[in-house]
């Protein structure tokens, strides 16, 4: 199936109770496919038609309020109208954003990685499995008391969103037994503990920074739970993804390509091939990038020489989101490995197995000479 249609499949599968979403390319088809299970009786939910992507994101966060499992989607220029809405949110939405970039309708990931300084986990999928079942483990994460924040999944448009790739469709009682119903502690009626505004409640002598400061803690926990949901997904269904991120073919790596999305299932059969041919470099997939995992990268970073971090992004002024953070994670590492960045896949532009190949020889010659530190491919 498309991944567009994986998605709805999930949010069907984790039985939400009301979407909206407002048509926008390529995320349409999913408000389609939900459309379709509704009418058809497949889907027990409420369907809210709404008239622009703010109203939509309002709309799943009153349902949230009043103890609802909601669900929502967008790409690209309405994630920008969602954009007020979404900051300093603390209910459990879950949301697709079908990757759609700020200068073009090809994908690339400036759309979602503009909203990461708003308060949402993000989880960037690389294939129309994963995408089915982020979703699915997307309302298991939210949902935790322990976090009980909203999620955000990432896949790139067209590439996945139109593309049909096999998936397997886990069965509705398994999912069920698995994810059981939304059940909030906090609801309509008691909404300060989880709301936007504490002023009235200092508790540890913060004063008005009393959310932000619970907001950012919340968010620093929940990487030990996307772990745990992580391996409970596999324990129930064979399948796992990193949690916050995956090493693959690292056993005897001197240095890691670290990707993210699509690009990483680029990156798979090109490091395999490179292994073959003696070079002595692995892939690092970063699956979470909100939170960062910065402890857990600095932990494995000890083992590595060079990282090549790829940016389907730019952060116009500074650079890349991801190779910056990193950086910035590495920084008080006594022996760090040398971090090298790269800018491609931008709007929509086509990352082949060669361009993988340059990225990968340059992050190992970077062991022993001194290259540019920054290149767009």
């Amino acid at each position: 199936m498309v991944g567009n249609k994986a998605v709805a499949y999930g949010a069907k599968l984790a039985r939400i109770e009301v979407t909206s979403a407002y048509p926008i390319t390529p995320q349409t088809t999913i408000v389609h496919y939900l459309a379709e299970f509704v009418a058809k009786g497949e889907l027990d939910a409420k369907f809210i038609e709404v008239e622009s992507e703010i109203s939509a994101q309002i709309s799943v966060q009153g349902a949230s309020f009043a103890g609802a499992r909601t669900f929502t989607a967008t790409s690209g220029p309405g994630l920008f109208y969602m954009h007020h809405p979404m900051y300093g949110l603390r209910r459990p939405v879950v949301m697709a954003v079908v990757h759609r970039g700020a200068k073009s309708m090809q994908p690339d990931h400036t759309d979602l990685m503009a909203q990461r300084d708003t308060g949402w986990i993000q989880l960037y999928c690389e294939d129309n499995q994963e995408v089915l079942d982020t979703t699915i483990m997307a309302f298991k994460i939210a949902e935790d008391e322990r976090v009980h924040l909203p999620v955000a999944l990432g896949m790139d448009g067209y590439i996945l969103s139109y593309t049909a790739e096999p998936v397997e469709i886990p069965d509705q009682e398994d999912v069920d037994k698995w994810l059981p119903p939304f059940n909030p502690k906090y609801g309509l009626g008691d909404p300060l503990p989880y709301g936007d505004w504490k002023l009235a409640q200092p508790v540890r002598g913060y004063g008005t920074q009393e959310a932000w400061i619970e907001h950012h803690e919340h968010m620093m926990k929940a990487k030990k739970i996307i772990n745990e949901v992580d391996e409970q997904y596999y324990k129930a269904f064979g399948r796992k993804y990193g949690g916050l991120f995956e090493e693959y073919k690292c056993e005897d790596a001197d240095a890691v390509v670290m990707a993210m999305g699509t690009i990483a299932s680029t990156a798979r059969p090109a490091i395999t091939k490179l292994q073959e041919d003696g070079y002595k470099v692995g892939l690092l997939k970063l699956k979470t990038f909100r939170p960062f995992p910065d402890v857990e990268l600095r932990e494995i970073a000890k083992k590595y020489k060079a990282i090549g971090v790829i940016d389907r992004n730019v952060s116009l002024g500074s650079g890349g989101v991801v190779y910056n953070e990193l950086r910035g994670a590495l920084y008080d590492m006594d022996d760090r490995p040398n971090v090298v960045g790269f800018h491609t896949g931008m709007a929509g532009k086509e990352v082949t197995p060669q361009h993988i190949n340059h990225i990968a020889k340059k992050t190992l010659r970077s062991i022993d000479e001194k290259v540019d530190s920054v290149e767009w491919v």
